[in-house]
């Protein structure tokens, strides 16, 4: 009885295991990460794709970003952007310089450094569809009013150092429909007569 058993019982065994699913290989990386960190290498790891982390995090830009244009004919990098410490790119330029609108809009803005833009001095904020906002502080003047329509390019304000600023410059900024501030580098054409420090 036992050698008819024996055989049968190896083979239902053999049967059974090679019918489980084998376990997944741990992923030690993983352990060690925040979720959305995994999340990201994950969605890049595979087929090639070239995901952009910053867009992944931020909720990425609206396509009328493409058309945007530089706020300044000509100017000098002062300061770029880092996420978290700087929130947009102060532009070197005379006082009295004018500061254009990036892309059609409407003011949404006009401030003297009021509450909620303690330290920007003179500040303008464009709002651009519902999706894309655009801020322009340290002005020395502000040429526009709250609701009035402007088109890309035309003069909204001139360069300053009101506010908390060292020298006359423009500091813009870019935000989504999030709020998020966005690289404003990543989006602006290169034909402008920019210097960098």
């Amino acid at each position: 009885m036992r050698s008819f058993f024996a055989p049968a019982l190896a083979s239902f065994l053999i049967l059974l295991l090679s019918s489980l699913p084998l376990e997944a290989a741990v992923d030690y990386q993983e352990l060690q990460e925040e979720p959305l960190e995994t999340a990201i290498r994950k969605l890049a790891s595979p087929g090639g794709i070239d995901w952009d982390r910053e867009e992944m995090l931020t909720g990425g830009a609206p396509d009328l970003i493409k058309d945007m244009k530089w706020p300044l004919s000509s100017c000098r990098l002062s300061r770029g952007f880092k996420r978290g410490a700087h929130t947009g790119l102060d532009l070197l330029s005379p006082k009295g310089t004018p500061i254009y609108a990036v892309l059609d809009g409407v003011v949404e803005i006009v401030s003297d450094g009021g509450p909620g833009f303690r330290g920007y001095g003179k500040v303008i904020l464009i709002n651009h569809g519902g999706k894309l906002w655009t801020l322009y502080s340290h002005n020395t003047t502000n040429n526009v009013k709250v609701g009035q329509r402007v088109k890309q390019g035309e003069m909204i304000a001139t360069v300053g150092m009101t506010g908390r600023a060292t020298a006359n410059h423009l500091h813009f900024e870019v935000r989504n429909a999030k709020g998020t501030p966005l690289d404003p580098l990543k989006y602006l054409p290169e034909n402008i007569a920019v210097s960098k420090r």
